[in-house]
């Protein structure tokens, strides 16, 4: 298996990969929509309490194996996998699931280190709506502004080179029927500069395009009803972007993960 990233070679493989792996995830793919829709619609509609909590708690982890088939079924398309397609997608649940723990704790510690920064600043605001107004005004004032601005630039692209190097633990747990989120994060070491304009073109990109194009053709929701069906056809329109994006993922993948180990099989 070659470890070398040719642009040229990731790109036109991307694509080919791209165009066989849509048929075979197309029943998926409407589960998937489906249960967004429902989840956002449940979001807006149940009542408050334990018992919508429980409902809507049920309605995120239907939402969620949803959309673990949709994507094992584009992975299964394209890359070699001895793993069923029920494991495939619950192996990938529990893989998501322990992502976004991780994810959490850190855009937590984020938040929390920038709202300190804030209040010992004293930055503040006496009228409602002035706040960010405020406090730049108070930040340039004190001279803090660009130091500032610069430390959340950087913590921006932390979390881009985050998410690039871990852009294979999807497919490797699907595809090894086992959690490999931090396993795969060592693939992709010395990677990150040659991986980083593909992962905005074939991800980024086509995603806020998609979303543009979404929100110009669908019309703002009022009624929990309205806003399920919104967020359904939202997801319908924005799904050449998961086929693009798992088509690049699989191309990765295919070039850097290592040989399926005995232990592993």
């Amino acid at each position: 298996m070659t470890k070398t990233l040719s642009v040229r070679d990731l790109s036109s493989d991307t694509f080919s990969k791209t165009v066989r792996l849509i048929v075979p995830s197309l029943p998926f793919a409407g589960l998937f929509v489906s249960a967004v829709g429902v989840l956002v619609w449940a979001a807006g509609a149940l009542p408050e309490g334990g018992t919508g909590f429980l409902i809507f708690a049920l309605a995120s982890l239907a939402a969620l194996f949803a959309h673990s088939l949709f994507s094992a079924a584009m992975y299964r398309a394209v890359l070699v996998s001895d793993v069923g397609a029920l494991r495939s997608a619950w192996t990938l649940t529990r893989a998501w699931i322990l992502v976004m723990v991780v994810a959490s704790i850190g855009v937590t510690i984020i938040v929390l280190f920038f709202s300190l920064i804030g209040a010992s600043l004293g930055v503040a605001s006496s009228e409602t709506g002035q706040e960010i107004t405020d406090m730049t005004a108070q930040m340039r004032a004190g001279g803090t502004f660009w130091p500032l601005f610069t430390l959340f630039i950087a913590t921006l692209l932390g979390l881009f080179w985050f998410a690039t190097r871990l852009m294979l633990f999807a497919a490797a747990s699907a595809v090894r029927g086992q959690v490999h989120v931090f396993r795969a994060w060592f693939w992709t070491k010395g990677a990150f500069l040659r991986l980083a304009p593909l992962m905005l073109g074939f991800v980024g990109l086509p995603i806020a395009i998609l979303m543009s194009v979404g929100r110009a053709l669908l019309e703002r929701p009022e009624s929990p009803l309205e806003t399920g069906v919104y967020a359904a056809l939202m997801m319908l329109i924005l799904l050449p972007s998961a086929w693009l994006g798992h088509g690049f993922a699989a191309s990765v993948y295919a070039r850097l993960a290592p040989e399926v180990q005995v232990d592993e099989s």
